[in-house]
């Protein structure tokens, strides 16, 4: 009986004083507001979990591309990459819908969309599906527009236009509608690739454009806002399952606090760097969309979207 109780008190000091050593990587500049967020998530994890959990920040995709990262993360490695939904939809097809052009308006229809039953059920999916474990999807990144050289009003004014785009096939097919030739690349790879004419131009959101220094290559912003761009940090349930519970909820609760810290220094920021860049010779320019949705409207049909479509506008409409 002693001996038993002894064998148990040595087990749980062994599982008290074991360490974990968790690597979160994104493809943005320490400068940016994500990267803000995740110094946030280190330091209140670490603090909650008396350093139990280490937690090493990885800014400008020094430690790979997302693709690769998620594979990574669903053999078992110590892992994180904050990504989306239209890279997840591979998994789960339905993700994509957060990236189809023109459905959602601001902020704060992503974030209320984000929470609803019907995209939890989506989100929960993904560990069956592929193993990896989405922390919290609530990380805003912005609004996403077009870095150009050259301006434009209509589709067919990007006709042969080369876009760098993320390697999802929502945004592919996205750029395509607008007119433009969608260029998949690895984000770290795209200040060079517009300097050395491999891509004409690129789509994101102002932070992102600003920390990438994007605006000393192309000179011109156009505020199509084709979609607003919600992320989640995602780990392998391998390496997440041998984690204490408690450590487990404590990832989950302040990935979804300093996701919430970010995005608000997101919409903070996003003006004052479009600013920046306007002083620094770039033209922000707002242009008439209407032309651009209605080029669009048919891809979430394309992509067998249809049902999620009408799952999104539902959620939006339920008070």
């Amino acid at each position: 009986m002693i001996l038993g109780s002894l064998l148990s008190l040595v087990t749980l000091s062994s599982v008290a004083a074991k360490t974990y050593d968790f690597n979160l990587s994104t493809a943005l500049a320490p400068d940016d507001p994500v990267y803000a967020g995740f110094k946030e998530f280190k330091k209140n994890v670490e603090k909650r979990t008396d350093k139990k959990v280490r937690v090493r920040l990885f800014p400008s995709g020094q430690l790979g591309a997302d693709g690769e990262l998620i594979q990574q993360a669903q053999v078992g490695s110590n892992v994180g990459v904050l990504t989306d939904g239209g890279r997840l939809a591979q998994f789960v097809p339905e993700l994509a819908i957060l990236n189809a052009p023109f459905l959602l308006s601001n902020y704060e229809q992503a974030s209320k969309f984000v929470t609803t039953p019907i995209f939890k059920e989506w989100e929960s999916q993904l560990q069956g599906k592929s193993g990896l474990v989405s922390l919290s999807f609530n990380w805003y990144q912005g609004s996403r527009m077009m870095i150009t050289k050259k301006p434009f009003t209509q589709p067919a004014d990007l006709k042969g236009v080369r876009v760098r785009v993320p390697d999802a096939p929502i945004v592919i097919e996205t750029i395509n509608c607008m007119g433009a030739s969608p260029t998949p690349m690895a984000w770290s790879e795209v200040y060079s690739a517009i300097q050395t004419g491999v891509v004409d131009a690129a789509e994101a959101h102002p932070t992102a454009l600003y920390g990438s220094k994007l605006n000393e290559v192309a000179k011109y912003i156009t505020k199509t806002n084709h979609y607003h761009l919600m992320t989640s940090i995602i780990v392998g349930s391998k390496w997440f399952d041998q984690l204490p519970v408690e450590y487990q909820k404590i990832l989950h609760e302040e990935s979804s606090n300093a996701g919430a810290f970010a995005s608000q220094k997101i919409i903070e920021q996003s003006a004052a760097v479009l600013e920046k860049m306007s002083k620094s010779g770039v033209k922000v320019e707002e242009i008439d969309l209407t032309p651009f949705i209605t080029a669009c409207a048919n891809v979430p049909d394309k992509l067998g979207l249809e049902t999620a479509r009408d799952s999104l506008k539902t959620a939006l409409d339920t008070k």
